[in-house]
């Protein structure tokens, strides 16, 4: 397993593809009931579950904590993922997002706020597909935008 150190990296590139991709990423999920079979998925409000705030700002702090875990999951990404395994990096992007979107998504956020496994304690299946859709489109991104060394 070969990692880079994050002065190795393109750091502008992850910040800025880490943005992009959070950002875009909720504004997907709140736009996502549109389409047959999802449901509407407001990234914030399950950071500010997670954060355990009713307060008006909390809702701030859960969208700038998702674009902060963005960043830092790209981060993870360019110095892991993409010198370890010589696979087209629009793959890697996908798998690491499914990943996320099963083990630190499904697992662990979702339980936390009130919403079971893979939030099927709310929604099914449709609240899963979206979950796993929301972390394709983020993965896609990260794939198309990240260029490093």
């Amino acid at each position: 397993m070969h990692q880079l150190s994050w002065q190795e990296v393109n750091f502008a590139g992850v910040v800025l593809t880490g943005l992009i991709a959070g950002y875009v990423m909720a504004i997907a999920g709140l736009w996502a009931a549109a389409v047959p079979g999802l449901v509407a998925f407001d990234i914030a409000d399950i950071g500010r579950r997670y954060m355990v705030s009713d307060r008006p700002s909390a809702w701030i702090l859960g969208l700038a904590s998702h674009l902060t875990n963005s960043v830092l999951l790209v981060l993870v990404y360019a110095m892991v993922i993409v010198p370890s395994i010589p696979w087209p990096r629009l793959l890697l992007g996908v798998l690491w997002g499914e990943t996320l979107a099963v083990v630190l998504a499904g697992s662990i956020v979702a339980p936390l706020s009130g919403l079971g496994f893979l939030g099927l304690k709310v929604g099914g299946w449709h609240y899963t597909l979206t979950i796993l859709l929301l972390h394709t489109l983020w993965g896609l991104l990260i794939g198309v935008l990240y260029v490093g060394p």
